[in-house]
């Protein structure tokens, strides 16, 4: 038994080697007063959801809204592999291999990896969006090396 428990860990070593860049954002404490503002409506609606209906309906308004909010109120952690990068939140995580990435979209506050050959309204649904902390030159060079084409 403790055999097949460390031979799983070796597997599972194996099969994600170390990652070339991570690195975590929380935009709730970059935006103390959007977090205010996004808490305190979250509190309210589910106030008057406990109230109008009861407390059921309230804790599924509450954790619908805190799911609907999550990539602001929680860490988001980004990690870059050689053959991938990913984005983990706290309910979700995305992740892209390189080989799929079609296009990558720069702006002033991250990078987007995607998978589509043209824009289309299906983007904001499709790839992984990088998101910079302090690291932008990092991020963008990273991202250079690693893709066939540039940003």
């Amino acid at each position: 038994m403790i055999w097949r428990y460390d031979h799983k860990i070796m597997a599972l070593q194996t099969a994600s080697p170390q990652p070339i860049m991570s690195w975590t954002v929380h935009l709730a404490r970059r935006h103390p007063g959007k977090t205010l503002v996004s808490v305190g409506f979250i509190v309210g609606v589910t106030a008057i959801g406990y109230f109008a209906i009861g407390f059921y309906a309230a804790a599924l308004v509450c954790a619908a809204l805190a799911a609907s909010l999550s990539d602001f109120l929680f860490p988001v952690r980004f990690i870059i592999w050689e053959d991938r990068v990913g984005c983990r939140m706290l309910l979700k995580s995305a992740e892209i291999k390189w080989a799929d990435v079609k296009q990558c979209y720069l702006d002033d506050y991250g990078v987007k990896l995607s998978p589509l050959g043209r824009a289309s309204r299906l983007e904001a649904f499709r790839g992984v969006y990088l998101r910079f902390a302090d690291n932008k030159s990092a991020v963008i060079e990273t991202v250079k090396a690693l893709r066939s084409s540039d940003v």
